[in-house]
C-alpha cells in the first residue's frame, strides 16, 4: 500500500483527503459511512469494466486493468471525475452523468428542455444565442390565451421536470397559457437515493415556469431577441440547485455585434438580472475581423475587470478541428464552459487527465498519457442518453471524442518551457502521438471507431486540489501559501476537522461556517504565478495549442496593469489561433480569510510543524445518514474551478 494512503484506504494528506471525502466519496448505505478513496476508485473501475463487458463484450487485459487502477489510486492519471462521482446506478441510468460538459445551440424549442435536463445531471453546458440560431425559434404568438381547464402534471424526476418544461414551452408557442401541478415533486431537503444529495423542492421549478410565462407575454407578436433566450437559459440554470450551492455552469456564445449581449453584465445587472451570473459570456469572432472592431471589443474586455466578453474564434476552432485530418472544417463548432473542447452541436466532453510531476521524464509521461488515453477510450462507450434526441448519441458514436489533458505542467522542465520552447514542443508533439496511437489500439480491441480528436488542456480546478499539483496550464499561487476552505458548522466534515485540530476560525462573512486553513507549497523547481509574465504565459499556451492539443488549451491569463496593451497586440497578432483563452486582471489584493494567501518559508515551516491527523473513520460518529453532495456539484463551473467550499448559498 502506497504511503499516499492510510491503512484504511483514505488519503493521508489532510487537505487532499478533505477534497476526496467532500467531492467524490459516495455513501455506503449498508455500512452507514462514506467511501474511502480506495473504495471510490474501485467503484469507478468496477462500473467501467462492467460497461465494457456488457455493452461490447470486451474484457481488458488484467495487467492493464491493474496498472490503470493503481495509477488512479496514486494520482498519476485521473478519469472523468464526473464519472468517478456518479459511477453506479446514477451513471447506469443515464450516461450523461459521466461527462463534465456539453454544447448545444439554442435554435429550437427542444434545445431548451434538453438544456434543463443536461444541467440536472450535473453537466456543464455551453450554448449559443447567435442570431442565426435564435432566429430559427418560432415567433411568439400575438395572443396568448389562458386555459384554466388544462394542467401540466410534473413528475418527480429529471425526466418529469424536462417533459413539463417542454409541455409549457409548447403550449406557449401554440398561444395557450396553462397551469401546472407540482404536488408530486418532493419537498426541499428530501433525499435523492440514486444521485445522492438532497432535493431542491418544487419552488425553483415554479419560479422557472413563472419566468417563462412572463418572458413570452413580453415578446408577444415578435421573435425572441438573443438576450431573452440567454436570460431564459440562465434562469434554467439558476433553478438547478446543486449541493445547496448555485454556481456558474455555462458559457454563452453571442454575435460580436450584439450590443445587448455585450452589455449583459453592465450597470447593476446583479440586481435586475441576478441569474445572468450563471453564464460566462463570450463573443464569436470570425475570420476577416477588422482591427478597429477587435480594439473595441478588447477595450471593453479590459474595462469590464471580469474578462467578459471572452473570445471564441470559430474560424480558429474550425482550423484546429481539421488540422489532423479526422474532423470536418465546415462544421459550426461550439465549446464547453471552460473552452478546452471543440464540440459539434449536441455533443459531450469526455475528459481524462495526466498529473505531471516535477520528477517526470518524457518516458514516464509517455506511459501516463497511454493510460489516460485508454481511460478516455473506455469512457467513450458511454453513449446512452435517455430523454435526449438521437443526434446526441449519433455524434458521440461517430466522433468518440477524448479529452486527454495535462495538469501540473508548470512543475516540470519538459512541459513548462523553462528549458526553451523547442524542447517543450518536441515533448508535446511526441506525447500527442502516443495518445493517438494508444486510443486507436484500444478502440480496435473494443470494436469502436478511433477518436476524431484526443488531446486538450482543461483548467483542472478541483482535481488539481485532490492530487496536489498546479491547475492545468496555470502556476501555483506562490512558493508557500495558505489555502483556506469554508465549511458549514453543521456539516459532519467540519466536526472531524475540528476534532483533529485543523487550524480554523469563524467565517468573518458567515457566522454559520468555519474557515479551515491548510498550508501548501510549490515544488523546488516549479514556476509560480509571480515568475511568469502574461506574454510568457501566452507563449506556453501557444506551444500547447500547436503541438499538444487536437482540441484547445484552456487558460486564464493574469494580466498586470502595465501589460494590457502588449497583451492586446499579441492577441491581435495570433487571432487566427486564439480560442480557449480568458483574461483577468492580475490580483495582488488580499483580504480577510482569502482562499489563497502567500506566506514566507519560515511561516510555512512553523505552520507545517504543527502536526495533526484527520481520522476520517470518526466521520461515522457525526454522519448517520447520507449528507454527501459531490454528485450534485456541477462539473464544468466556468468561474469556480477551484471552489471547494462546503457552505450553502
Amino acid at each position: 500500500m502506497t504511503s499516499l494512503l492510510t491503512p484504511s484506504g483514505d488519503l493521508s494528506d489532510p487537505y487532499r483527503s478533505f477534497i476526496a471525502k467532500s467531492r467524490y466519496s459516495r455513501w455506503l448505505e449498508d455500512e452507514n459511512r462514506r467511501e474511502t478513496w480506495s473504495e471510490t476508485v474501485a467503484r469507478y473501475m468496477a462500473f467501467m469494466l462492467g460497461q465494457l463487458k456488457d455493452k461490447h463484450g470486451y474484457i481488458p487485459d488484467l495487467g492493464v486493468v491493474d496498472e490503470i487502477h493503481e495509477a488512479i489510486l496514486t494520482h498519476e492519471v485521473m478519469p472523468s471525475m464526473r464519472a468517478v462521482m456518479t459511477a453506479g446506478p446514477a451513471l447506469d441510468r443515464s450516461n450523461i452523468a459521466g461527462f463534465n460538459c456539453s454544447y448545444l445551440p439554442l435554435k429550437d424549442p427542444r434545445a431548451l428542455d434538453e438544456l434543463l435536463y443536461v444541467l440536472m445531471n450535473g453537466t456543464g453546458v455551453g450554448y449559443s444565442v447567435e442570431r442565426k440560431y435564435t432566429d430559427q425559434l418560432p415567433p411568439v404568438p400575438e395572443v396568448i390565451t389562458f386555459n384554466d381547464a388544462v394542467y401540466i402534471p410534473v413528475e418527480d424526476s429529471k425526466e418529469g421536470w424536462g417533459l413539463a418544461f417542454r409541455a409549457l414551452l409548447t403550449s406557449l408557442w401554440n398561444g395557450e397559457r396553462v397551469d401546472w401541478d407540482l404536488s408530486k415533486v418532493r419537498p426541499a431537503g428530501a433525499r435523492l437515493n440514486t444521485f445522492g444529495g438532497r432535493a431542491s423542492g418544487p419552488g425553483p421549478l415554479d419560479e422557472l415556469f413563472d419566468f417563462t410565462v412572463d418572458l413570452f407575454e413580453k415578446a408577444k407578436g415578435r421573435q425572441f431577441r438573443p438576450i431573452e433566450i440567454h436570460d431564459l437559459a440562465c434562469k434554467v440554470a439558476s433553478v438547478v440547485v446543486v449541493g445547496g450551492v448555485r454556481r456558474s455552469a455555462m458559457i454563452s456564445l453571442s454575435d460580436l455585434d450584439d450590443k445587448e449581449m455585450a452589455e449583459a453584465k453592465s450597470g447593476e445587472w446583479w440586481v435586475e438580472h441576478p441569474y445572468r451570473a450563471l453564464a460566462n459570456n463570450s463573443a464569436v469572432y470570425n475570420d476577416g475581423m477588422r482591427h478597429e472592431d477587435f480594439r473595441t471589443e478588447w477595450d471593453s474586455l479590459v474595462a469590464s475587470g471580469s474578462g467578459e466578453r471572452g473570445i471564441f474564434h470559430r474560424g480558429a476552432a474550425q482550423r484546429q478541428a481539421a488540422k489532423y485530418g479526422r474532423r470536418e472544417q465546415d462544421t459550426d463548432y461550439g465549446t464547453n464552459p471552460c473552452s478546452e473542447i471543440i464540440l459539434r452541436p449536441f455533443s459531450f466532453c469526455n475528459l481524462s487527465e495526466v498529473v505531471v510531476r516535477e520528477s517526470d521524464t518524457p518516458q514516464t509521461l509517455a506511459r501516463k498519457v497511454r493510460l489516460a488515453a485508454v481511460l478516455g477510450t473506455w469512457q467513450s462507450t458511454l453513449t446512452d442518453y435517455p430523454y435526449l434526441r438521437e443526434e446526441w448519441k449519433k455524434n458521440a458514436e461517430e466522433e468518440r471524442l477524448l479529452g486527454v489533458s495535462l495538469t501540473g505542467v508548470y512543475s516540470n522542465k519538459h512541459t513548462n518551457g523553462s528549458q526553451g520552447m523547442g524542447l517543450t514542443a518536441l515533448t508535446l508533439a511526441s506525447l500527442r502521438l502516443h495518445v493517438v496511437e494508444s486510443n486507436a489500439i484500444e478502440a480496435a480491441r473494443i470494436g469502436i471507431p478511433a477518436s476524431a480528436a484526443t488531446t486538450c488542456n482543461k483548467p483542472s480546478g478541483t482535481v488539481s486540489q485532490l492530487v496536489d499539483c498546479e491547475s492545468g496550464l496555470h502556476q501555483k499561487h506562490a512558493r508557500f501559501y495558505k489555502r483556506r476552505v469554508r465549511v458549514d458548522k453543521k456539516d459532519p466534515v467540519a466536526f472531524v476537522l475540528t476534532d483533529a485540530g485543523v487550524p480554523h476560525e469563524e467565517d468573518s462573512y458567515n457566522s454559520e461556517a468555519w474557515v479551515f486553513t491548510f498550508v501548501q507549497r510549490a515544488g523546488d523547481t516549479a514556476l509560480v504565478r509571480e515568475d511568469v509574465s502574461a506574454i510568457e504565459h501566452l507563449e506556453v499556451w501557444l506551444a500547447y495549442q500547436r503541438y499538444w492539443c487536437e482540441h484547445k488549451p484552456s487558460v486564464t491569463i493574469s494580466v498586470r496593469e502595465h501589460e494590457w496593451a502588449e497583451v492586446g497586440e499579441w492577441v491581435w497578432s495570433h487571432l487566427d489561433e486564439i480560442s480557449g483563452v480568458s483574461f483577468l486582471p492580475f490580483s495582488e489584493h488580499t483580504y480577510v480569510q482569502a482562499p489563497y494567501e502567500e506566506i514566507t518559508e519560515e511561516e510555512y515551516e512553523a505552520l507545517a510543524s504543527k502536526t495533526y491527523r484527520v481520522e476520517w473513520s470518526d466521520l461515522a460518529f457525526y454522519e448517520t445518514y447520507d449528507q454527501t453532495t459531490g454528485s450534485q456539484s456541477l462539473a464544468c463551473s466556468a468561474d469556480g474551478c477551484e471552489d471547494v467550499d462546503l457552505v450553502s448559498a
